[in-house]
């Protein structure tokens, strides 16, 4: 429904105050009311008559996960001015614990260019699990794929590391921590959404809470995961559907100390299981996706058994490729003929793809053998797998960013990469409005284009690629083996692959 201001704030909203089921975080250690803001930023019909509402924000962000947090934090950085809010529906977060514990599954592997978004006030008190280098291999075929920092930039003082691991909790704890000592920031808790209004372009949106509280805003950001309560309440669609995959995730114990090496293997039913270094020398993060029977029956099988499994499927080197005549030409059936072609052709099948496997010319071409496992040491969760994206990131002043626009498989690592290259991006397009005296919500549109663009290539190659490694077929199997010899040999493709996954696009 269209939203007057004038009619609104005169009639409706005369004295709002908050009611003692939400509770604003601020910089001090006392509540206060929020501040009156007189913005000179968003240039609308409506903006004469911000100065009789107490609370309006110029940005305001549903949820205060790593992603909504994040782009608090850049407005923060590069847009000081701006008073923003971040409505956040639990409580407010602990604080960043100690490295003194065992690593919590609920990680992320983020890229260089993430880690830049998060800023380096943040990282740098991050518990990171550094890795210079990542390995993918797969049951059956010979070829191994290496990625390491030199593919994402040739001089070395540039780019030192590959990617890091971090668990979710310490990076919301320290982002927080940044935004409460910003004055221009107010973090609400127990905030929970009942009403958001959005009409008319030539007014302000008015989100109300639960607990009677109104705001106004130029932009409202839905980063509030893939059940989005913004997105679905701004009419936005989703198109996609879930996988027959789950993946399982846990921590657990080495008998060595983890190089500075990730590690991946796509198993015989086509489901990735990796190894992620974390903070901790001795423990690593186990992410397996397969079919939710197979890790049913893992999850609640003795952990000796688990375990021997897990050594089983991470310790196994390259393989040959299964015949061409498996599955294709009997034993007592077919032409002698035809049997003699396809056996020749397999002859030279395996001369190449042996042949292109060892002659890689990567700078660390060198298959390493992950550490061995010696135990799980937390609980094991398990979450359904799906890929849906958002058929618009925006609708007049509302924009959404991380899952409430997209939810990827974790094959390729690049969920949380994504999300963060949303902010950055967002981030940009209010500058550019905010830089030129506009309304704030003047250049979403841009927001829309350029990330719906890149998220849709990342999303089509992560389900292209989920497919492709599901399929076991024999002819599939060498098609994958070829390709993966291939992008290990051609540098300018490997680094071309490697940039595009530093970057949020996917690998």
């Amino acid at each position: 429904m269209a939203c007057s201001l004038a009619a609104s704030l005169s009639s409706r909203l005369p004295n709002i105050t908050l009611s003692r089921h939400s509770s604003r975080i601020l910089p001090t250690t006392t509540i206060r009311q929020p501040l009156r803001c007189f913005s000179s930023t968003v240039v609308s019909p409506s903006t004469e008559n911000n100065n009789n509402f107490d609370n309006f924000y110029d940005v305001t962000i549903v949820g205060g996960g790593v992603v909504g947090s994040s782009l608090a934090h850049l407005i923060n950085r590069r847009m000081p001015s701006l008073k923003v809010a971040v409505l956040e529906s639990r409580e407010c977060p602990p604080s960043p614990p100690s490295i003194d514990r065992v690593p919590h599954p609920r990680s992320y592997a983020l890229s260089p260019a993430s880690l830049q978004v998060l800023s380096d006030s943040v990282v740098s008190r991050l518990p990171l699990g550094h890795y210079d280098s990542m390995q993918v291999w797969q049951a059956k075929s010979p070829s191994v794929l290496t990625f390491t920092a030199r593919d994402l930039d040739a001089d070395p003082s540039k780019v030192t590391y590959l990617g890091a691991c971090c668990e979710d909790q310490p990076i919301v704890a320290t982002l927080w921590e940044e935004l409460m000592k910003s004055p221009s920031t107010e973090c609400i808790t127990n905030a929970r959404l009942k009403s958001l209004q959005t009409g008319h372009p030539s007014a302000l949106a008015l989100a109300k809470l639960e607990d009677g509280t109104e705001i106004q805003t130029p932009v409202i950001i839905g980063a509030d995961g893939g059940n989005s309560w913004v997105r679905k309440s701004s009419g936005i669609s989703k198109i996609g559907g879930e996988y027959e995959q789950s993946a399982l995730t846990f921590t657990v114990s080495l008998r060595d100390s983890m190089t500075r090496r990730a590690f991946q293997r796509y198993l015989d039913d086509g489901g990735p299981m990796a190894l992620l270094p974390t903070f901790s020398s001795y423990h690593a993060v186990v992410v397996w996706s397969a079919i939710p029977e197979v890790l049913a029956r893992w999850k609640d099988a003795p952990e000796e058994d688990f375990v021997a499994y897990l050594n089983e499927c991470l310790q196994e080197g390259p393989q040959r490729v299964p015949s061409l005549l498996e599955g294709t030409i009997g034993n007592s059936s077919g032409s002698g003929i035809l049997t003699n072609f396809v056996y020749g052709t397999e002859r030279v099948l395996d001369t190449l793809h042996y042949g292109l496997a060892m002659a890689s010319q990567h700078p660390d071409p060198t298959f390493q053998v992950p550490p061995r496992i010696e135990g799980v040491v937390t609980p094991k969760f398990t979450f359904p797998l799906s890929c849906y994206q958002s058929t618009s990131y925006t609708k007049g002043r509302v924009a959404l960013v991380g899952d409430a626009a997209h939810t990827v498989h974790p094959m390729a690592g690049q969920g949380l990469n994504l999300g963060l290259g949303d902010v950055g991006t967002l981030v940009f397009c209010l500058e550019k409005a905010h830089r030129a005296g506009m309304d704030l919500s003047s250049f979403l549109h841009e927001y829309d284009s350029n990330r719906h663009r890149s998220v849709s290539i990342s999303l089509g190659g992560i389900h292209t690629l989920q497919r492709m490694f599901r399929a076991q077929n024999v002819p599939v199997q060498h098609i994958k083996t070829f390709g993966m010899n291939m992008i290990q040999n051609v540098g300018p493709l490997r680094r071309q692959l490697a940039v595009a996954a530093a970057h949020g696009i996917a690998l």
